[in-house]
């Protein structure tokens, strides 16, 4: 049986259709989007789809009907006319510094408008954008597209007073597109991050945000029918070549690429991410694809410095409606941004509190962000992790706790000096990824109805009660795990309960004492 072509890394829907790749077919959402013809803004992680968005829209704009052939959109009464586009994307333009920016932006406009055998003037970017417009307008009305409107500021968030002055760049060069609405046909704008209305889209407050409306929750990214009507074939090779049946084979596909939620509502569909998908369709076998094709060292490091409790990402961290607000590049709340670059998820929304509680969405993101962040804590190459994190693991499987903790103190003793913070939280975060990357159950902060537990982990014949001390006595941990019976409501006939208490010494900066009890 022929495997699907399979359009990995390809974000030009006439090279899809015209090389004959499997597409996924989105078009009534983009019917629907053009017929009420409102400039639009849409946010999603990276890799799930917005480039091949607008590059569909463009050929739509083109009045190209020959690729839409046995699409749905070819069946509606859209007029296929063909109107003038200014299509920029944003993460092509240089923006090293504010003036690259202004100057790439003004080569690209420029670049346009010679095509078209026109001649632009003005002094700024946004003097070029709208002369562009008035030569196109003069014929008919013109449709704009903008891919990743935000990369020249999230390129330069390392440094504050770039990403501030490319930020208000961008801001008069969209709020062009405000004034010369009479103009425009339609406006789509794409995006990672939402930035403040007071800053990026202050000149262009009439955009529609559709990245949470409901109606488009599944405009990219698959759904499950999707996986079912397009890919069922290739599931059925790869579950016989696995030796496993194919419900089997697509219950751990949910497992690891399902999960995205851009919808409030309780009913809303997950989505799958669509490169991980179509890579282990390629592959067949289960892998961390998207999470490599970008690392989040900025929110690791916010993570890191700011005392982040990372184990929340288990069982929800808790946040209010600024998920679908936006925020300024000195004010960025790291819960978000995670939300918005693909790496947390809505797990629900409580709509009576207007609160969110996200979470990761699948099991490549949490596999991928503790190994990368366990990176970030100790600095050290995996050849110098492993052997350590294999140790770790057989002494928790043989109970052996002396030799746990004389493995943990190697490991912290191998960390460079200057990067442990004497803080418990940053060894709760390193003990939270050491474990969770050796696939135990993890959980922080654990409330009982007498206080707060410092960490649960479990295995499958194993639960641990884990309570952290800093520059005091390991007794003292035990004695409160005890005295508040932290360890009560894990009682179950089946595993057995260690009650752990553990010391660190700050200025040694290593676990000085620790001590063992069971229930």
């Amino acid at each position: 049986m022929t495997k699907a072509k399979l359009p990995i890394g390809i974000q030009d829907f006439e090279k899809i259709i015209l090389g004959e790749y499997t597409y996924i077919d989105k078009t009534e959402f983009i019917y629907r989007l053009i017929t009420e013809a409102n400039p639009y803004f849409l946010s999603r992680p990276r890799r799930f789809g917005k480039s091949l968005l607008i590059s569909t829209f463009a050929a739509l704009f083109s009045g190209k009907r020959h690729l839409f052939k046995q699409l749905w959109i070819d069946q509606s009464d859209w007029d296929w006319v063909e109107y003038p586009i200014i299509r920029l994307d944003m993460s092509t333009i240089n923006n090293n510094t504010p003036e690259m920016l202004e100057g790439a932006l003004i080569a690209e406009l420029n670049k346009i408008a010679a095509l078209h055998h026109f001649s632009l003037v003005g002094v700024t970017s946004s003097d070029y954008l709208s002369s562009l417009i008035d030569n196109f307008a003069a014929f008919q009305k013109v449709v704009v597209l903008v891919d990743e409107y935000d990369k020249p500021i999230l390129d330069r968030l390392n440094d504050e007073r770039i990403a501030i002055q490319n930020r208000d760049i961008l801001r008069r060069f969209y709020a062009m597109l405000k004034a010369r609405d009479a103009d425009l046909k339609f406006v789509f704008l794409t995006g990672v991050t939402r930035f403040s209305k007071v800053s990026v889209f202050s000149g262009l407050n009439n955009l529609k945000d559709i990245s949470l409306h409901h109606d488009y929750s599944t405009l990219l990214g698959l759904t499950d029918q999707e996986i079912i009507q397009y890919f069922t074939a290739d599931l059925e090779v790869i579950a016989k070549d696995r030796e496993e049946s194919l419900a089997e084979v697509r219950a751990k596909l949910k497992e690891w690429y399902n999960g995205y939620c851009f919808s409030q509502r309780q009913d809303a569909e997950r989505v799958y991410n669509p490169l991980s998908v179509m890579s282990f369709l390629d592959t067949s076998r289960f892998n961390n694809y998207w999470f490599t094709t970008a690392t989040p060292t900025f929110a690791l490091q916010l993570i890191k410095e700011n005392d982040y409790p990372v184990a929340d990402f288990e069982t929800g961290v808790i946040i209010g409606d600024t998920i679908d607000e936006s925020y300024e590049t000195d004010q960025m709340d790291l819960a978000t941004l995670l939300y918005q670059t693909g790496y947390l998820t809505i797990g629900h929304y409580d709509e009576t509190a207007r609160r969110y509680f996200l979470k990761y969405p699948n099991e490549e993101v949490r596999r991928s962000f503790t190994n990368h962040l366990l990176r970030e804590l100790t600095a050290l190459p995996p050849s110098r992790i492993e052997p350590q994190m294999y140790r770790i693991e057989k002494a928790l499987e043989n109970e052996d706790f002396k030799a746990f903790f004389e493995e943990f103190n190697i490991l912290l003793s191998s960390i460079p000096y200057a990067l442990q913070i004497a803080k418990e939280a940053y060894y709760h975060s390193l003990l939270y990824a050491i474990l969770r990357c050796l696939n135990f159950e993890v959980a922080s902060e654990v409330m009982t109805s007498r206080g707060r537990i410092d960490m649960i982990f479990s295995s499958q014949d194993n639960i641990f009660v884990f309570e952290f001390k800093i520059d005091s006595t390991a007794m003292s941990a035990i004695k409160q795990i005890k005295e508040c019976k932290y360890y009560q409501k894990f009682i179950e006939p089946t595993r057995k309960i260690f009650l752990i208490g553990a010391n660190f010494d700050s200025e040694k900066k290593v676990i000085s004492d620790w001590a063992l009890e069971t229930v």
